[in-house]
């Protein structure tokens, strides 16, 4: 326990008495050291979280009211933990005027009565420090073997993460090398209320490019420390810190932040190994060899989600910073989720399970990614799931999950793709290639625009903010371009599933 006013008023050695109202928080404030001073003005001696021990003399028997104010004020301001004032030395009992300016400023004041020593006070609190840094060292030493063991569990980065959670009492967040959370789960997050100024220091810290750490003032504070070498920084670990942590405390967090730079580096080593092999499955399993992919998976990586799953895509997100990174640690054991690169795209495959689903929710978005997704069940076509998947991404909201399920008109455009219409649509559109990307683009653009009109001149050429004539003239282009009628609805129809149906490069 450490020294405190609570302490020292219950002591039997000392007669002591509070003369002032003392709350709960003042009474149990740890108090850092005791020095006795009759000086009028003290503090340049003293620091923060001191008792001042006096017997008076600087004060007259009828003292100035100003000086005795502006002395209290001193002592409140430097944040010292009470006033200890020694009777029938100086003065047969503390000047009215002192109590009053203690009640004032908020400071706490002790008499002490009878022969009682300072050296007797300063040593039981000398005792009693001494005694709590023996406990907490005590306590640091049981802490540290604690995230050691955690350490070497299988899932060892979560878990001595937690084990911090637990030792501290508080929240333990880890962010990468990008800025970006990264959900653990069994974790408490960042709370809400401080998530954006968190993340806002969490990515100066960064921007540094050099190990540091930095402490976001109580009462709602957290303590931020990069991971890894400054050449290589891997993420910051932040840990809430309502009250600033104690030399025990913050000798765990360094020993959590180096054992979690030595896991993330073991573990980005290990991932950059079965990246490859993950994505050898997904090409196995895109050339529908199902059980090919399945036994590489058992053999390599601990198997892939059973039953009927969801695949999810992710287009153009391969390189997003530290996204495969995250999935490497975020990801349940295989047989909930498996990722893995596929061109420039990320692939998923999930579980029909809540805790699957919702985990690749918050991934994306926390991440604004545009993602689709689609069902798969044993013995459909993968690829056929993939491919619906990356269709449905590309009219999703960024941050959603868009499902193929939800898509309109998803079951025609489906089987128009699945029978070649892909093929068909890229025939019809082939001429467009010959012309400038820029004219290219703006041709496509207007049929589009035209097309979603309903054929209306008016509304499509305001949604592409031109002229109607301006609008007509590119359809005519395009009209005599593909060959095609475009004053049919049939011709109208053929269009508008080739634009549905062909991605153009550029």
């Amino acid at each position: 326990m450490p020294a405190s006013l609570r302490g020292l008023l219950e002591a039997d050695a000392f007669d002591l008495r509070p003369l002032t109202p003392i709350t709960d928080d003042a009474l149990d404030r740890p108090i850092s050291w005791v020095h006795s001073s009759d000086m009028l003005d003290p503090t340049p001696w003293l620091e923060r979280g001191n008792l001042l021990l006096t017997n008076g003399a600087q004060f007259a028997s009828d003292p100035d009211a100003a000086e005795v104010a502006a002395y209290c004020r001193r002592l409140r301001e430097l944040g010292a933990a009470g006033l200890g004032f020694a009777v029938d030395i100086i003065h047969p009992e503390v000047p009215a005027a002192v109590v009053a300016a203690c009640v004032r400023e908020g400071l706490p004041i002790i008499q002490i009565a009878g022969p009682v020593p300072f050296i007797g006070i300063i040593r039981l609190v000398a005792d009693l420090i001494a005694a709590e840094r023996a406990a907490r060292f005590s306590w640091l030493l049981d802490a540290q073997r604690s995230v050691a063991r955690a350490a070497v569990r299988d899932d060892g980065l979560r878990e001595i993460l937690r084990t911090l959670s637990r030792l501290l009492g508080t929240w333990v967040e880890l962010y990468d090398a990008a800025g970006a959370r990264i959900a653990l789960p069994g974790l408490d997050p960042v709370p809400p209320a401080l998530e954006a100024a968190v993340g806002r220091e969490v990515r100066m810290l960064l921007q540094r490019r050099t190990a540091a750490s930095l402490l976001i003032p109580p009462p709602d504070g957290a303590l931020l420390q990069t991971i890894g070498q400054s050449s290589r920084l891997r993420g910051v670990l932040a840990v809430g810190a309502r009250e600033p942590l104690d030399p025990a405390g913050k000798d765990l967090v360094a020993t959590v932040v180096a054992l979690a730079s030595v896991a993330l580096e073991q573990q980005r080593q290990l991932q950059g190994a079965l990246r490859g092999v993950r994505e050898s499955v997904v090409e196995l399993l895109m050339s529908e060899q199902a059980g090919a992919a399945r036994k590489v998976a058992d053999i390599a990586l601990g198997g892939l989600p059973a039953g009927s799953t969801h695949v999810a895509v992710a287009p153009g997100a391969a390189d997003a910073a530290g996204l495969l990174d995250e999935l490497d640690i975020v990801a349940a054991t295989p047989e909930h989720l498996f990722h893995a690169r596929h061109g420039a795209d990320v692939v998923v495959i999930y579980g029909d399970g809540d805790e699957a689903r919702e985990g690749v929710a918050a991934l994306v978005e926390r991440r604004g990614l545009r993602v689709g997704s689609s069902p798969h069940a044993p013995g459909e076509s993968f690829a056929t799931a993939v491919r619906q998947a990356a269709y449905a991404s590309r009219s999703a909201v960024p941050g959603r999950v868009n499902a193929w399920d939800a898509l309109p008109g998803r079951v025609l455009v489906g089987a128009l793709r699945e029978g070649g219409g892909e093929l068909l649509a890229q025939s019809l559109l082939r001429p467009l290639d010959a012309l400038a990307s820029d004219e290219r683009r703006r041709l496509r653009d207007s049929a589009r625009a035209w097309i979603e009109a309903n054929g209306a001149w008016d509304p499509a050429a305001r949604a592409l903010g031109i002229h109607r004539h301006t609008l007509k003239a590119r359809i005519a282009q395009l009209e005599r371009v593909i060959e095609l009628d475009l004053s049919t609805f049939a011709g109208r129809a053929e269009l508008w599933a080739a634009l549905e149906l062909h991605t153009p490069s550029a």
